[in-house]
């Protein structure tokens, strides 16, 4: 006897296809965006997706709705806590922290989502809270949680730890601000570059983390 497969319906898909179509059509953005920058079209967001042009306009009706959403996905990506690495002196295990933190902040990825954030204020107003969620749990969190256990075990004095792991955040951040503007992305091709400056910035850090208190 032949079993008979079930077919749906037509008809609007299924809330997981649904979801997967989303997926598929956003991840597709992303590459795209990271490849031809903000200025491509919708025709090859499409053709890079697989999708209809009907399936792509029954979600997102022109480019702007697209792009927000490839900015949420991308933003979403961040939302997990960066981990410190353990090394034998606490210097390197944060030279490591900071070097990979620089590393996310500064490719091209990060670069593209500047790009399409500029392109419409309205909306950078929209997701900054997120944004600035992303830069607390994804660097701030795990920096305060390591300065603190370092303050608990001796290895350098007490102090506002709050005020060192925002002003450690910020210095790496303006580095992604600097490579922005002046145009300088190239960070795939020549990351000694970013190691030198990680070094840098971790030896200036250290000392202000050591000196005592006047």
């Amino acid at each position: 006897m032949n079993e008979t497969v079930p077919t749906r319906r037509p008809g609007r898909p299924r809330r997981e296809e649904s979801g997967d179509i989303d997926q598929q059509l956003v991840e597709a953005a992303i590459r795209m965006v990271a490849q031809h920058g903000p200025a491509l079209t919708m025709n090859t967001i499409i053709a890079a997706s697989g999708l209809s042009r009907k399936t792509v306009y029954a979600r997102y009706p022109n480019k702007p709705a697209l792009m927000a959403a490839v900015v949420r996905r991308m933003l979403d990506y961040g939302l997990e806590p960066l981990v410190i690495p353990e090394r034998s002196d606490w210097r390197e295990s944060l030279h490591a922290f900071v070097d990979q933190s620089l590393n996310e902040v500064c490719l091209p990825q990060a670069m593209t989502l500047r790009r399409l954030l500029m392109l419409n204020p309205t909306f950078m107003d929209e997701v900054k809270p997120r944004i600035e969620q992303v830069v607390v749990r994804r660097y701030m969190d795990p920096l305060v949680g390591f300065l603190n256990r370092l303050v608990q075990a001796g290895a350098i004095p007490p102090q506002d730890i709050g005020f060192a792991a925002e002003a450690l955040t910020s210095l790496v951040l303006s580095e992604s601000h600097r490579r922005f503007f002046q145009n300088d992305v190239d960070v795939a091709n020549d990351p000694g570059r970013l190691d030198e400056y990680a070094r840098k910035l971790v030896r200036l850090f250290c000392d202000g983390l050591l000196a005592k208190e006047g």
